[in-house]
């Protein structure tokens, strides 16, 4: 997913605090393909289409999540007592919200697929070491105070002296 949108890099802790909120990202994707597309060797229709599906995304994604914002207002306890029969009338309403939040994930997939089969294999390669760089770049920029922040005597590893251990 790392190569299809995320804008920095995985937040500290992610694993063991992950709201239940969805995965895919609001707006455009490919960010980092696109800000790194000399890098990468992106070609001009290379970049033209990836734009065109992040705005397919866009677009797909705003309508799936006004109908979201809608069942969810329509689930808002707003008067009477929270019961059984109160739960019972919300049953239907409650798989809907649920599938519309699956509807938003499986579109996150839909376009990155469509996204990465404009990619060559050498291109994807590339974007990975990208943000696996920025991202040891940023978390070693905080590495003093996600230490600080955890516990004394505890000390974040990397994955690579973890593994060779």
């Amino acid at each position: 997913m790392c190569t299809i949108n995320h804008s920095a890099f995985a937040k500290p802790g992610y694993l063991i605090d992950t709201r239940c909120e969805s995965l895919a990202p609001a707006g455009a994707l490919f960010t980092r393909l696109l800000g790194h597309h000399k890098e990468l060797g992106l070609t001009a229709k290379q970049v033209g289409e990836l734009l065109e599906v992040s705005r397919e995304y866009h677009d797909r994604q705003v309508a799936l999540r006004i109908e979201f914002a809608q069942v969810t207002e329509r689930l808002e306890i707003k008067w009477g007592r929270v019961d059984a029969e109160f739960v019972a009338q919300r049953k239907d309403l409650l798989a809907q919200h649920a599938e519309l939040f699956a509807a938003d994930e499986a579109l996150f997939f839909e376009y990155g697929e469509k996204g990465h089969a404009i990619l060559t294999d050498a291109q994807i390669d590339a974007a990975e070491r990208i943000y696996h760089r920025e991202k040891d770049e940023g978390l070693q920029a905080l590495s003093e105070a996600l230490n600080n922040a955890v516990a004394p005597g505890f000390c974040f590893s990397s994955r690579r002296e973890s593994m060779a251990a």
